[in-house]
């Protein structure tokens, strides 16, 4: 059996080593706020599984800045990913989205926009700047699935079904982005 991996598909599509770079764009998430929950799902950290996300009180350029350092001390890296890692990266206004999305893919050598959340938080307005963001640079959106069984769903306090997921999954392939599925295996 051969095995694609991500770094296999980078170096063939931007022609070299690229690096993820994990950005904190001080998010929340609605299963921690009260919206859905306050407890978050069971395998979420305190940090918004983000521990190796940048100072959300930088700017995203000074975040960028500060993690293309810590990657130049092992490695010559001239292409990154801006990540948004912590929490729920579409959980915010539209205009605020928009202004760090922006930031991060107005960096040169920033060569896509990565963006972890949930299916339940990518409403009209988020899909149409995600559609206007793609036509910039590629956009890939990473969404927390865990599991396609509802019985574990609810023990992970997941907090929405599979067939929000399978919405998320058609409309964003529906505007040309990417989907990242984030599953945890033998749940």
């Amino acid at each position: 059996m051969n095995y694609y991996s991500l770094n296999k598909y980078l170096n063939n599509t931007f022609a070299e080593k690229v690096y993820k770079i994990s950005l904190n764009g001080n998010m929340t998430c609605p299963n921690r706020d009260g919206t859905l929950g306050t407890k978050g799902c069971i395998f979420c950290s305190r940090g918004g599984s983000g521990e190796f996300a940048a100072d959300a009180l930088l700017s995203i350029h000074e975040q960028i800045q500060q993690a293309k350092q810590r990657i130049r001390k092992k490695s010559d890296c001239k292409k990154y990913i801006a990540y948004f890692q912590p929490f729920t990266n579409t959980y915010a206004p539209t205009e605020y989205l928009e202004k760090i999305f922006t930031e991060a893919i107005s960096e040169p050598d920033i060569v896509a926009l990565s963006i972890a959340t949930r299916p339940d938080c990518l409403g009209n307005n988020v899909l149409g700047l995600l559609e206007k963001l793609n036509k910039i640079k590629p956009v890939w959106v990473e969404l927390g699935l865990q599991t396609i069984h509802e019985k574990s769903a609810d023990y992970i306090r997941r907090m929405y079904p599979l067939s929000v997921y399978d919405s998320a999954v058609e409309n964003l392939h529906k505007i040309g982005v990417n989907v990242i599925t984030h599953l945890i295996l033998g749940l």
